[in-house]
This record gives structure tokens, C-alpha cells and sequence, in this order.
């Protein structure tokens, strides 16, 4: 199994712990709500195993690679290189340069990216107690109140699968945004922007520290466009490794940083081999840096207009999977199968789809009614 792999193992793990609440019967008996309470934590459990047996392969994997990388990077631009990495039957050992710097930047990876994940894991648990046993506790009350009448199990069932869409299995708040307001990260959302965010930051810091290694303390962040504000600051610009280099930033420096610059960065770094630079090459590089303005957006309004478009596509594509969730959460087996499916015949406006909004207003009708 690789990182993608793992990403669509938590997808799918969740999204079978989300069938199991949708298909639980008799949940107002506490004997039932304990043995689903249990299962959920055990296949989150389960998330934390694979995680811990998968990501320390692929960070080590995806560090070496990039190791190697650099050092055909760093042949291309005309330094000289000590080799790359060799595969044993063991894994990958360093050879021709500093074992221990390596081997040290790796097990810092693992342990941040392992950090991170047990973390949000052990929040994804908390929230499923919390979650199940506010909405038990409340539909309890209005049963023996006599507020909800007729199929007991039915409601309790589509309470839980509504919640749960809402804030059960949140294993991270976001930091409020202009208006106060915080975003709930379901667990496998988070654990899709930590391994992809990870397995950059491995790359950036094997391809790093060959360059350190080989006597190549500059690196130029690449460039790509669309971007956001925060990537336009930084694409395109040299940065210094060690702080050694006279009139370029520094990793060092308040403010500076190599990519990944935010979750789900996309920049990579290169070699800038100041020996085969003209001496207005390199003027021009130091230059950049005089009017540097780390806090403002420096993109053209056509710039952040590109950015905005590819934004709005993948909003548009993450509100149709929330969409998928809340109908699967609610009609069960009568939704679509499939993600595909569903925004198939959203997109076309088919007759089936016209059909399973009809169910869908009809359920979330009964579940009001019932409240």
C-alpha cells in the first residue's frame, strides 16, 4: 500500500463506519449503542495500525527518492555529486554522503507525520463518544416525553447518520476565519492534507540536504501558475540553506521557509548554482528580495481570477461529495453507489436524479417531523 492508497484506505473505512450507523437498529438500547460505539473505535484503531505500518515506508521512500533526484539535479546544473542512495534488501542506504543527517531528517518525518495522525485519530474517537451519546441521550428524552411517535429506531438511526455528518469522527478545528467561524475536518479529510503535506515536506528535505551536502547552499523555489498569495510570495525566488549567503534570505530568517509553504503545497525546489552565474544573474536574484512583501498579494487581478477559477471547481467538487454524504447518510442503499454516480445524474438533472431529491426531501421531512 502507498500514500494515495492509504488516503483511499481512510475514505473508505470512514465511509463504511458511516453504512454501519446509517444500518444500526435499536440503538436506543444502551447494550446496541455501546457495540457500535465500539466498533467505530476499533476500525479507527484500525486506521491508526495501517497508518503507523504504511507512512514510515513511503516518507522514507518518497526522502531517498528525492535525494536521488537532487543529485541528477545538481549533475544537470554542472555540480559535482558523491552518488546516490543505494536499495539493499533492508531499504534504502545513504551512500557517498552523511548517513546520520539523513537517517536523522526521516525519523523527525515519521514522527511528526505519526504525531499528527495519532492525534487526530484519538479526536476522531472522542468525537464519535461524544456525538453518539449526546444524540441517545436526547432522543431518549423525547421518547419518554412522548415527542416522537412511531419507529423508534428509524429516527434514532437518521439522527446519528445526520450528526455524524456534521461534526461526529472530527478529528480537527480549524483557526476561526474573518467571521469566527471554525471548520470541522472529518478524520479522513485531515489524514488525506497531513500525508500529502508529509510526503511534500519529505521530498523538500531530501532534496535539501543534498544540495547542503554537495557544497550547494542555494535553492529556487519552482514556479507554476495558478497560485495562491501565499505560494506567489516565494515561487521563483533563491533562498539560502544555511544563512552563508551574502544579500539572499534564509530559511533562518523571520518569515522564510521552503516549500511545503500551506497543506497540500504543490512547490518544489531546485539547485541555483551560483558558480555558473553571471554576476548579473545573480544581482538580479538579490534584487527580489529588496522588494519582497511576504504579507501582500503580489498576483494580477488575471492571476488571482485563474486561482480563483480552479478554486471554485474544487469547491464545487468537495460540496458535491458533502452532498453524496448527507443522501447516503439519509436514504442508505437507495442513494447512489458511487460518488461518480451521484454527480452524474446530479449534472445531467436526470429523471433519477429528480427521483432520489424527491426520497431525500421525503426522509429529511420525516426526520423533522420526528424532532
Amino acid at each position: 500500500m502507498n500514500s494515495n492508497q492509504l488516503i483511499e484506505y481512510f475514505a473508505d473505512v470512514i465511509q463504511q463506519i458511516l453504512n454501519k450507523i446509517g444500518s444500526a437498529s435499536n440503538l436506543s438500547e444502551d447494550k446496541n449503542a455501546q457495540a457500535l460505539i465500539s466498533a467505530i473505535l476499533k476500525a479507527l484503531d484500525g486506521l491508526g495500525i495501517k497508518a503507523s505500518e504504511v507512512m514510515p515506508k513511503e516518507l522514507e521512500k518518497a526522502y531517498y527518492l528525492a535525494v536521488d533526484e537532487a543529485s541528477a539535479s545538481l549533475e544537470k546544473a554542472g555540480a559535482k555529486t558523491d552518488g546516490a542512495y543505494a536499495m539493499t534488501k533492508r531499504g534504502f542506504i545513504a551512500k557517498g554522503f552523511q548517513r546520520k543527517i539523513h537517517i536523522a531528517a526521516v525519523k523527525k518525518i515519521v514522527s511528526d507525520t505519526l504525531t499528527d495522525l495519532k492525534a487526530a485519530i484519538r479526536t476522531a474517537k472522542k468525537s464519535t463518544r461524544t456525538t453518539i451519546n449526546k444524540v441517545l441521550k436526547k432522543v431518549k428524552k423525547e421518547i419518554a416525553d412522548g415527542l416522537i411517535l412511531g419507529n423508534h429506531n428509524r429516527v434514532v438511526r437518521k439522527r446519528l447518520a445526520k450528526a455524524f455528518q456534521e461534526e461526529g469522527l472530527t478529528a480537527f478545528l480549524t483557526a476561526p476565519d474573518k467571521k469566527g467561524k471554525r471548520r470541522r475536518l472529518r478524520v479522513d479529510k485531515y489524514a488525506g492534507t497531513v500525508v500529502r503535506t508529509k510526503m511534500r515536506e519529505a521530498n523538500t528535505q531530501g532534496a535539501a540536504n543534498r544540495y547542503i551536502e554537495s557544497g550547494v547552499t542555494l535553492v529556487k523555489v519552482s514556479q507554476h501558475a495558478p497560485t495562491c498569495h501565499v505560494c506567489a510570495g516565494f515561487q521563483g525566488m533563491v533562498i539560502s540553506l544555511t544563512g552563508d549567503n551574502p544579500g539572499f534570505k534564509s530559511i533562518n530568517d523571520g518569515g522564510v521557509q521552503l516549500p511545503p509553504f500551506h497543506p497540500n503545497c504543490r512547490h518544489t525546489i531546485i539547485p541555483y548554482v551560483i558558480a555558473f552565474k553571471t554576476k548579473e544573474e545573480i544581482q538580479k536574484e538579490k534584487d527580489k528580495w529588496k522588494t519582497w512583501k511576504p504579507k501582500e498579494d503580489i498576483r494580477s487581478i488575471s492571476q488571482q481570477r485563474a486561482y480563483k477559477k480552479e478554486q471554485d471547481i474544487r469547491r464545487k467538487a468537495h460540496e458535491e461529495l458533502k452532498m453524496y454524504e448527507r443522501y447516503k447518510a439519509v436514504l442508505g442503499s437507495d442513494a447512489p453507489k458511487t460518488i461518480g454516480a451521484f454527480r452524474r445524474m446530479k449534472r445531467a438533472n436526470s429523471p433519477s436524479w429528480q427521483k432520489v431529491k424527491a426520497k431525500y426531501r421525503n426522509a429529511s421531512r420525516e426526520m423533522r417531523a420526528a424532532k
